[in-house]
């Protein structure tokens, strides 16, 4: 038989609702089309107040008395709501089944971040309650010349960080395996001083470096976390520019699956060290390259003669080339061969990661100002000073006590760990006076990048201590060389800086200031504003924030992911039998509905009829029934691969075959597959001891299913695991791995076990296909596959004002008939 609408029908699952068992199989209560609170129930003036998620599961299915199929069958959100404080989203994840519940589907979500790359291992041991550790493990290990160097790593504001304990063997009682995610309160750097605070506190306590659990010490391990590729979202935007070709711009390319407040947050008297600290000062000036960014091209070439690309520049002191582009959702990547440098858009991190720019812009370190030096190469020359920062030193003792690697400080002295002060350097003539020291007289020997000596100090370049900086709240103040004028400067909304003697900006996250005079660059202070993103408690929607990709700022498109631009005309008309009306003749979907948004459409064309070659729609009834006033609305619409997303655009895999005006929906689809019902490969065992995972060895007898097939159809299957455990040569009970026991049968009868959803049965095995010589004991298997599969909608509510009374969002489910 032919498929039409009223066959392809969206069920709704056992239970609605946000308790932990809501959810569950599929019903036969299919989703009214055109009715409001079908699937999510109103939102409420609390939910308006304080912001909601909601989540719910339903059906898409085709439902026949057949095995008819339904080729590509998809679902998307066709019509997103018109209050703009709501928002829709499927979610598609594949450990999403027939049986998930609330709690399951939560967990789905929630699986979104995990832990991902070390950061380091032997952490201190931390006491439960605790939401902060020291700073100087913030560092990590890397070797060269043979010699260890930890790097100081840094955590930006708002990022997500995993502790947790790990080991092998049996499981301590005193330290527990745990992975516990937290967010970072304050951006920060390794360094000698100071504290990570993060939260929420640490549940449980976890051993200290110096604790063998199983063998094994250094169980405490810090991490960066990563996404989990197997969650996908999709959602519903419009295009913002009249679009035929192969490049969309969209309103929305990401939304908050968890409603956010966004607010600022004061930086003040920061200097340019780590974090405003009086450790290391970056005083390093890159130099800066731009290039226009083009739509829709990842990849830009860079000549780059004068580049420092060196193990110690790149690696030892962390001054590898940087790119960002203008839009700053995205990271970029820097490859070096030889003088030219390759920048590339290569990965989506939702989130801001600075400032925007005026295109694509790379920073590196250029020989035309800095050179490497050596101590043990000689004396500095007199034209050149060490740059301040730069200098990586290490002392040998004499008596063979061992070797230092000590820190620099803002002041040029270098301390150990423990702050101890063992050398002072003079950065303009690199000259090293000691200081005496208990075990002995040690000899000196650093690496450093040196830069022209004069002028001195008339220009600063370094890097913001925040993520998300506001601009135009940039302020500074730094003294003279002498000590006699305290100079300063601001910066606009385009990052421009000016002042008396002044002037410099703003690039993604990097200043550079260039003075009339010669400045202190150890006094130079600044003050600046970033925008803070607020994650709501997880007690709030029931989700925690920090498990969730980017607090739950999700993408609504992927690529490789097909999307469906389509735009809706609407016009009213009224229940005149033999009147007529004009719709486009390139129209792909053709309805008229109610006042309730109940569709007037049947199979015999009882209230309109629909000619697709003329595009005229002839009133054929009354529309007894229904309520006016009445809509003709029809649609035009096609399917296209998207190969990008952008911050705003989609880049198509090919031109779309029709021009679709501003406002025209743009929607991510989530593809269902092939939607029929079928059994699928059938196998006899010896025995069965309850492992759905694993068969036995063949049974004597065996199931004839290529002349006697199980039959099923699309209305009655559902998708499970099934077994048939002989308790006797004849008889045997049927188990379901999910439903459990459902039936019991013979050989001597049809075996058709009854679905309490239809009144009809799942399957038949007709008795021909049992044949004889079956033993009690054996056991037969196969899996029933349905014409329906489980989906979940999320609805977020943000917080705020709503004058829209009724307001709905359109689900729709469609394919091709094979």
């Amino acid at each position: 038989m032919a498929i039409t609408r009223d066959n392809l029908k969206i069920f709704k699952p056992e239970l609605l609702g946000d308790s932990p068992s809501a959810g569950g199989q599929r019903t036969k209560n299919v989703v009214q089309s055109g009715e409001l609170n079908e699937l999510f129930k109103a939102i409420s003036d609390i939910d308006h107040a304080v912001s909601a998620v909601e989540i719910v599961k339903c059906f898409p299915g085709l439902d026949t008395l057949g095995t008819e199929t339904l080729l590509d069958g998809h679902i998307f959100i066709s019509q997103p709501p018109a209050d703009p404080l709501v928002s829709w989203l499927i979610a598609e994840s594949s450990s999403l089944n027939d049986e998930s519940r609330m709690t399951d589907m939560v967990d789905i979500l929630e699986s979104s971040v995990r832990a991902g790359q070390l950061i380091r291992d032997s952490l201190i041991g931390l006491l439960a309650g605790q939401d902060s550790f020291p700073r100087p493990y913030l560092q990590s290990r890397y070797r060269f010349n043979d010699v260890d160097y930890w790097n100081n790593v840094t955590l930006g504001q708002g990022q997500i960080i995993c502790i947790s304990v790990e080991y092998d063997g049996n499981e301590d009682a005193r330290y527990p395996r745990f992975e516990h995610f937290c967010e970072v309160q304050q951006t920060v750097t390794g360094g000698v001083n100071g504290q990570v605070n993060f939260k929420p506190p640490i549940p449980y306590d976890t051993p200290n470096s110096d604790v063998f659990i199983n063998g094994q010490s250094g169980c405490t391990k810090l991490r960066y976390t990563s996404t989990n590729p197997d969650i996908k979202y999709h959602g519903v935007s419009k295009l913002t520019a009249e679009s035929s070709g192969s490049i969309l711009s969209v309103a929305a390319t990401q939304s908050e699956l968890l409603p956010k407040v966004k607010t600022t947050r004061s930086h003040t008297g920061n200097s340019i060290g780590s974090l405003g600290s009086s450790d290391t000062p970056t005083q390093v000036i890159k130099k800066v390259l731009q290039q226009p960014e083009i739509d829709g091209q990842n990849t830009y070439i860079f000549d780059v003669p004068d580049i420092i690309d060196t193990d110690f520049v790149n690696n030892v002191l962390g001054l590898a080339p940087k790119a960002i582009g203008i839009r700053s959702t995205y990271r970029w990547t820097v490859d070096v061969t030889g003088s030219s440098a390759s920048v590339t858009r290569n990965v989506f991190a939702f989130g801001s990661t600075g400032a925007a720019i005026d295109g694509v812009s790379l920073e590196y370190v250029s020989a035309l100002r800095y050179s490497h030096f050596d101590s043990a190469s000689g004396a500095l020359p007199s034209s050149r000073k060490l740059a301040v920062g730069t200098v990586v030193m290490q002392i040998t003792f004499a008596d063979a006590s061992g070797t230092l690697l000590l820190r620099e400080t803002a002041d040029g002295n270098f301390t150990d760990n423990n702050g101890r002060t063992f050398v002072n350097l003079d950065y303009t003539t690199g000259t090293a006076t000691k200081f005496p020291d208990d075990r002995g007289d040690f000899s000196i020997a650093y690496q450093a990048l040196s830069e022209p000596g004069l002028p001195d100090d008339n220009a600063a370049g370094f890097t913001l201590s925040v993520t998300t900086p506001v601009l135009d709240s940039f302020y500074f103040t730094v003294s003279s060389a002498d000590g006699n004028t305290l100079i300063s400067g601001s910066s606009d909304a385009n990052g421009v800086i000016t002042g008396a003697g002044v002037s410099g900006n703003i690039s993604g996250l990097s200043v550079e200031i260039n003075f009339t005079q010669d400045i202190d660059l150890t006094t130079l202070r600044y003050d600046i504003d970033e925008t803070v993103t607020l994650n709501p408690p997880p007690e709030l929607y029931g989700l925690n924030p920090l498990r969730m990709q980017n607090g739950g700022v999700v993408p609504m498109f992927n690529a490789w992911t097909p999307i469906t631009v389509e735009h809706t005309q609407v016009q009213a008309v009224t229940a005149s039998v033999g009147q007529t009306y004009n719709v486009r003749d390139t129209a792909r979907f053709v309805d008229i509905t109610d006042a309730n948004g109940a569709s007037l459409w049947t199979v015999d064309n009882a209230h309109y009829s629909h000619n697709s070659t003329t595009g005229v729609v002839t009133i054929n009834s009354t529309f007894d029934g229904f309520t006016a006033p009445f809509f003709l609305s029809d649609s035009i619409g096609e399917e296209a691969l998207v190969t990008e997303v952008n911050e705003g655009k989609l880049q198509l895999a090919s031109p779309l075959a029709i021009t679709y005006p501003v406002g025209a929906t743009v929607s991510s689809v989530q593809n269902l597959g092939n939607m029929q019902a079928y059994v699928g490969p059938v196998r006899d065992m010896t025995a069965w001891d309850g492992n759905w995972e694993q068969d036995g060895a063949s049974a004597t007898g065996s199931l004839n299913v290529v002349d006697h097939p199980i039959e099923m159809n699309n209305q009655n299957a559902v998708n499970e695991d099934w077994v048939l455990i002989f308790t006797s040569p004849t008889a045997f009970r049927c188990v379901g791995r999910r439903m459990g026991q459902i039936a019991v049968g013979d050989t001597f009868n049809d075996f058709s076990p009854i679905n309490p959803r239809t009144l009809e049965p799942y399957f038949v095995i007709r008795t021909a296909a049992f044949g004889a010589g079956w033993n009690t004991g054996e056991a037969i298997r196969f899996q029933t596959f349905a014409a329906a599969k489980p989906a979940m909608l999320i609805r977020s509510v943000a917080s705020g004002h709503s004058q829209i009374t009724t307001d709905r969002a359109v689900i729709a489910f469609r394919g091709n008939e094979s």
